[in-house]
């Protein structure tokens, strides 16, 4: 009799239903040793653009696993906000990406602001690499059907002209007693340490852009957009 085995969630992005996928690796070295799933065993995949699917593990080798894929259970709609973040020093973006992603949030873009304490000539194609491996992960963690995209940066004038001609809210994140209307769908735009300068501020409210209010308390840049992700997700 087939097991089904509720804690699996598993990313494969040309899951389809009836398609049998295999799986590389590292993926297959955890169902199979650290998981110890056995063949027939059920399991849930999704292929990260809000279809998820019940999937059969027909070969369980700890090296090329085999799943195949069977009926679609649910379709999910994508997240309604994303989250634009000045690149942090050191691991911080990896931090925010790491935390965030265990949210609902469709976007991480990655920002060059004013203020921003990383030299605009470092090499950062390593770190998106190691960006969008802990979308998966977080994906996989958190059991969402959508996998968080997360672009190449982006000066900050040339995000806020896309982001307000998507026609969505952009609240920009500032440490003030008072808040706005947040809506429930659009970006959520969080500064590097220290906050976005007054002439970002100025530039985003004369494009239309609101204020989002962190409060009286500072917090960590690394902290600010799960928080701010958080406490909208029940508006």
């Amino acid at each position: 009799m087939p097991v089904t085995y509720d804690e699996s969630w598993i990313y494969h992005a040309d899951a389809l239903p009836h398609r049998t996928l295999e799986l590389d690796q590292s993926e297959s070295t955890h169902l199979v040793k650290v998981l110890r799933l056995a063949e027939g065993t059920t399991c849930t995949v999704t292929d990260g653009r809000g279809s998820v699917m019940e999937a059969s593990l027909d070969r369980a080798d700890a090296k090329r696993a085999q799943l195949r894929c069977l009926e679609l259970i649910a379709k999910v709609e994508p997240p309604p906000r994303s989250l634009a973040q000045a690149i942090l020093k050191n691991r911080g973006l990896e931090d925010v990406v790491e935390l965030c992603t265990q949210v609902p949030v469709r976007r991480i873009q990655p920002l060059w602001t004013k203020c921003v304490q990383v030299p605009r000539g470092r090499e950062l194609d390593h770190q998106m690499e190691r960006l969008r491996a802990k979308a998966v992960a977080g994906l996989q963690q958190s059991k969402q059907a959508w996998l968080c995209e997360i672009p190449d940066p982006l000066d900050w004038n040339e995000w806020l002209e896309r982001a307000v001609a998507e026609g969505d809210p952009v609240l920009v994140c500032h440490m003030t007693e008072s808040g706005t209307d947040a809506g429930r769908s659009g970006w959520v735009a969080v500064g590097p340490e220290g906050g976005f300068s007054d002439q970002e501020i100025a530039t985003a409210l004369a494009k239309g852009c609101r204020i989002l209010s962190l409060g009286s308390s500072r917090l960590r840049a690394v902290a600010a957009g799960f928080w701010a992700l958080g406490s909208l997700s029940g508006r």
